[in-house]
């Protein structure tokens, strides 16, 4: 009897090789797709270190300490999976503004990837190589936010609320309101408002006895803007490792430190000599008169609450010169769990409760309400998280921006591949 011969050998051989195959396709998807992934994101993280460079160029920053940063931030930190290189020249003549110093700022990462199927065939890692290139054509020293007076960041509801029955009359710069909603500029009363112009993100809401008065019509096209893109306006937050000491009458800041701890009292004046100084108690109504020259008070505290009300008057003046220079007021901005600014603290100049004032109040987290300062001289301008108007007196503002904060502004900021 003749035996047939035996296959079983063959067919290991084939779902052996058709394994290898299989693998190969599944490497291809997986391990292919975790490549796509992360070369996306190292494009991501390139562009984003090359814009921090150029924005450190114009501010007169480090650039390649700035790129860096921002690429380790992002998950590439230059160690053994992933190289980050920055290189900075001279960008070509003539293409940056006369007598100002372009940069060209390259970063390249070189991230690596480890397979999971790839390596049957061999392939323990993947390489990917990304670049990218932005230019900075220097900076200037200017105000923010297109120097209006009156600035209101929040992204939704009434920026700017003038109800009531204040008349405003701002002068030297005009109103903005960053809210998307369609009364992000309103008024609610027998009010006149008189102002260069009125800008918004949404639109806005003049009632029948609101006389609006503008040098140009209202522009309800503007840009919303995000706190990552108008952060870097602001001057730094002070550590406060100091205290202040009082001293024939007036308070003095603590020599050498970074800000001067000390707390608004309720009742009774208190005079300030030229410093920084970081106001601790949180919660205050000022029936007293709080004057200084040459001064920057400092608000750390979240949930923190000022009104001047009752007599309380606050006389006081900026910096004219250092890193404060401009600086009257500054409260700590404040963000909730996903990074987006959020509205915490207030700040309450009501009535005979304003003085003469010179220096503009940065409070990107606070609702500022007004209720009228004539026979003041404000000289100031307002960033908030949004401005209000409830009362009867009229609200008064002139602007002059060499007098009030100027932050380094970029000329041109581009990103090129």
């Amino acid at each position: 009897m003749n035996k047939k011969p035996q296959e079983k050998g063959q067919a290991l051989i084939i779902i052996a090789l058709a394994a290898v195959g299989l693998f190969a396709f599944a490497a291809l998807a997986i391990d292919g797709s975790m490549a796509f992934s992360d070369k996306r994101h190292a494009q991501n993280a390139a562009d984003s270190a090359a814009l921090a460079g150029a924005l450190a160029h114009a501010r007169g920053n480090t650039i390649a300490t700035a790129a860096e940063a921002r690429a380790t931030s992002n998950g590439y930190d230059g160690a053994a999976m992933s190289d980050v290189t920055v290189t900075v020249v001279n960008s070509p003549s003539g293409v940056c503004p006369a007598n100002t110093v372009g940069k060209d700022i390259t970063v390249t990462i070189v991230s690596t990837v480890n397979t999971t199927f790839a390596r049957v065939i061999g392939r323990t890692q993947i390489q990917n190589a990304v670049t990218a290139t932005s230019r900075a054509c220097g900076s200037y020293t200017g105000p923010p936010f297109d120097g209006n007076a009156i600035v209101a960041l929040g992204p939704s509801g009434k920026g700017y609320d003038g109800s009531g029955n204040a008349d405003w009359i701002v002068t030297g710069g005009g109103i903005f309101s960053n809210s998307s909603s369609s009364n992000a500029a309103y008024c609610n009363g027998n009010i006149d408002i008189s102002a260069p112009s009125v800008t918004v993100v949404g639109g806005y809401d003049w009632g029948n006895n609101c006389n609006i008065t503008l040098d140009e019509p209202e522009n309800d096209d503007a840009d919303q803007l995000v706190y990552s893109s108008y952060s870097a306006f602001f001057p730094r937050e002070p550590a406060c490792n100091g205290t202040a000491t009082l001293s024939g009458g007036q308070w003095h800041p603590q020599s050498g430190t970074d800000g001067s701890e000390v707390a608004f009292v309720t009742n009774g004046d208190m005079d300030f000599a030229p410093g920084l100084y970081c106001v601790t108690n949180d919660n205050i109504n000022v029936h007293g008169a709080i004057t200084g020259t040459d001064v920057t008070f400092y608000m750390p505290s979240a949930n923190f609450s000022l009104v001047f009300n009752g007599g309380g008057s606050l006389t006081a003046s900026a910096p004219t010169s250092g890193e404060y220079e401009g600086v009257l007021i500054y409260l700590a901005p404040q963000f909730d769990g996903n990074g987006n600014l959020i509205q915490t603290q207030d700040m309450q100049l009501l009535g005979n409760g304003s003085g003469d004032i010179v220096g503009t109040i940065i409070a990107p987290s606070a609702s500022l309400i007004m209720r009228g300062n004539s026979g003041s001289d404000f000289n100031t301008q307002i960033i908030a998280y949004d401005v209000i108007s409830n009362g009867n007196s009229d609200v008064v503002i002139t602007y002059n921006p060499d007098d009030n904060y100027q932050a380094a502004l970029p000329i041109t900021l581009t990103l090129l591949k």
